[in-house]
């Protein structure tokens, strides 16, 4: 099942949502890749047509074999320990891949977003925050880039609780530059960082976005601590608020620094403002 799944992924492309459609009308991926191969899908462009003839189960094969050597792991959406909150989303992944534990996900999970540039007053509240979160025993989801990221995983690190990260890029990239190291503390301390997109994909910017409803999935709620505008981290707040999940906002220490504007923007469209751990553990 996982090579037809890995297949249709690389025929349709990560996050598209005609993979469920196939999924249903053919009962699964072992079904869609025969219709597929058969002629029998005849309204098929040649784009696609093309890309199915380039992903044999040959070239599928050799990637599966790469990931067992490498030690991913593989979980689709018909596995019992595909995570439950992912599951319930609008276009879940149909295949995950991953290193380390996904049971931390069984656990309370927030989801922790911002700025990569942050400010020192939010990287110690930040810092302040997720430490408490973590002693709570809530699992810390984030997306493995500086600033906010880094904070909240490494918050659950020193703690020595499980954080999960979710990756803009295949499992076979170190994106971020050196973030092997966060890799290996993530790991050692009962977590996990997973991707749906095949192992040897490089990251680029429409990556980042289709991360964000993974990262806004997997959790019931999600925490801006620091926005601009334009920020990313907007994205996924929104797209939590979609799959009607928790958004919780830092209130900014100065409402005309551009730094926090997002921030503010959100705070008038209902988030929930937050001044401490407990903002979270009391609404949850």
């Amino acid at each position: 099942m996982y090579r037809s799944l890995m297949r249709l992924v690389q025929i349709f492309g990560a996050a598209n949502p005609v993979i469920h459609k196939y999924l249903d009308y053919y009962g699964d991926a072992i079904g869609a890749c025969e219709a597929i191969d058969s002629g029998e899908c005849d309204f098929l462009d040649d784009e696609i047509k093309k890309k199915a003839e380039f992903a044999s189960y040959r070239n599928i094969d050799k990637l599966y074999e790469s990931c067992i050597k490498r030690g991913i792991k593989l979980v689709s959406i018909y596995d019992k320990d595909y995570p439950r909150l992912l599951r319930e989303i609008y276009n879940p992944p149909s295949l995950l891949f991953y290193k380390g534990d996904l049971d931390c996900l069984n656990r309370p999970c927030i989801t922790a977003v911002g700025a990569r540039e942050i400010t020192e007053y939010i990287k110690k509240l930040a810092r302040r925050v997720c430490t408490d979160l973590s002693s709570a025993g809530i699992t810390l989801v984030s997306g493995m880039a500086n600033g906010v990221d880094n904070v909240a995983h490494s918050a659950c690190i020193n703690n020595n609780n499980p954080t999960v990260g979710v990756l803009a890029c295949g499992m076979f990239y170190e994106y971020p530059r050196n973030s092997r190291f966060l890799r290996n503390d993530i790991i050692n301390n009962g977590g996990a960082y997973i991707s749906e997109l095949l192992p040897n994909t490089s990251p680029t910017v429409e990556y980042f976005e289709i991360r964000n409803r993974i990262m806004a999935g997997l959790s019931g709620g999600t925490i801006v601590f620091q926005a601009d505008e334009i920020s990313g981290s907007l994205i996924t707040a929104r797209l939590a608020v979609q799959e009607g999940r928790d958004v919780y906002c830092v209130p900014p220490p100065d409402i005309f620094d551009s730094k926090y504007i997002g921030v503010v923007e959100m705070l008038r469209d209902g988030a929930i403002p937050l001044f401490n751990h407990d903002d979270v553990l009391n609404n949850m």
